[in-house]
């Protein structure tokens, strides 16, 4: 496993028996991943006993720490590792020493036995009487998140001289990408004098474009406020719980990426008021023929429509290769009023559309720079899952609505 700063950190503290830690962490700065290592590594040096590794539900916790704990934790420690229970998501290690993934459901489920750590992933999303009841029966507490805003940790733990604070952001990840620093680094372009010097008005420093906030939470680990999310009450489902009947009206659209954006496609269906949406591409660059590819292997068929954003050019290569591809609705206000339609309805997605979330977290509300305060146009970054989707919503169900 390739471990930074955060797991060494982690290791030591943990180690030396520090009681609780909290990992605040901006956008990839590898937290989680590290956490998860710094675990395994005391599992298999320790005694038998139990570690927690726990998140808000099943959906979240196997999309997001048990994915990350398989695909890049798992392999380092093979030789440590006695047996996987993939069922009960028991990782049981030749020390004796147990690594489980469970969620409880409720405040009572959390009064449960004692155990010898515990990892709240995305502790902002949990409830404080489970995490409560999960702390008082835990020798040890490590729990992350992401800062977009002030809830439980801060009123409980902060200079409570038992809980060790890290702050961590994109660039304490060594194994990341320049491309992708400078794209978490671009969620503000801050104008900048003569000299290439940030400018400050009232201490703050002058946006030119993005969203400071953002920017503060994000790519700096800053306690922040992200207010004016767009859709913030989509919920997370397990892939298994989406329907199953082929019956169903699926459509499927798509947000072109050429270059450097990727291209998204998403697979929608309407069951009474609850819209289901599956990603099932984030990748830059693809050929027409790949597209097709992509959606056949998910179930499309000719009869099926594609929605597409308007680039006639792509359309028509689309329908050269045999998809049947149609240019979205639009036309002034658009946006506005496909995002208004969007959320009069229950929107559910897959716990495997990781891509999905995060779009989901970062898709915001323009700020007013005057006034601060969200105004109606979308934030327009980080949204081509979110464009998607709305394409094929839109255009499919605009028409019930009026």
């Amino acid at each position: 496993m390739k471990a930074s700063v955060i797991y060494h950190d982690t290791l030591k503290d943990l180690r030396y028996g520090v009681r609780r830690i909290e990992h605040r962490g901006g956008q990839y700065s590898g937290k989680t991943v590290n956490i998860l290592g710094a675990l395994a590594t005391l599992a298999a040096e320790d005694e038998p006993g139990v570690t927690t590794v726990t998140s808000m539900s099943m959906p979240h916790l196997k999309g997001g720490a048990l994915r990350d704990f398989e695909m890049y934790v798992y392999p380092s420690f093979k030789s440590a590792i006695k047996k996987y229970h993939k069922t009960d998501h028991l990782f049981s290690f030749t020390s004796g020493h147990i690594i489980e993934f469970k969620v409880f459901e409720t405040e009572m489920d959390a009064r449960g036995p004692k155990r010898k750590r515990l990892f709240v992933n995305e502790a902002n999303k949990f409830e404080w009487l489970k995490f409560f009841h999960l702390d008082g029966r835990s020798e040890q507490t490590v729990y992350d998140y992401n800062p977009s805003i002030r809830f439980w940790s801060q009123e409980h733990f902060e200079n409570d001289g038992e809980t060790k604070l890290y702050i961590s952001d994109h660039r304490h990840n060594p194994f990341l990408d320049e491309k992708k620093h400078q794209e978490i680094e671009n969620f503000a372009i801050f104008k900048k004098d003569e000299y290439g010097n940030v400018v400050f008005d009232k201490g703050q420093p002058v946006v030119e474009k993005g969203s400071y906030e953002l920017w503060k939470v994000y790519a700096r680990g800053i306690l922040g406020n992200v207010t004016g999310i767009i859709f913030p009450n989509w919920q997370v489902i397990d892939d298994s719980d989406f329907p199953k009947d082929k019956s169903q009206d699926w459509i499927f659209s798509i947000d072109f990426g050429y270059t450097n954006d990727p291209t998204a496609i998403v697979k929608i269906c309407k069951v009474g008021n609850v819209l289901y949406i599956k990603e099932l591409a984030y990748e830059p660059g693809l050929a027409p023929i790949s597209i097709k590819q992509i959606l056949v292997a998910n179930g499309y068929n000719q009869d099926m429509p594609l929605y597409c954003e308007h680039d006639p050019d792509m359309v028509r290569l689309l329908r050269n290769v045999g998809v049947s591809a149609y240019l979205a609705r639009k036309g002034q206000g658009s946006v506005k009023a496909g995002i208004e339609l969007i959320n009069t309805f229950d929107v559910r997605y897959s716990h495997l559309s990781k891509n999905f979330h995060r779009e989901r977290g970062l898709y915001i509300w323009e700020i007013d720079k005057i006034t601060g305060k969200p105004i109606n146009m979308p934030v327009d970054r980080n949204n081509h899952l979110m464009d998607a989707c709305r394409y094929g919503i839109y255009t499919k169900y605009v028409r019930a609505e009026i």
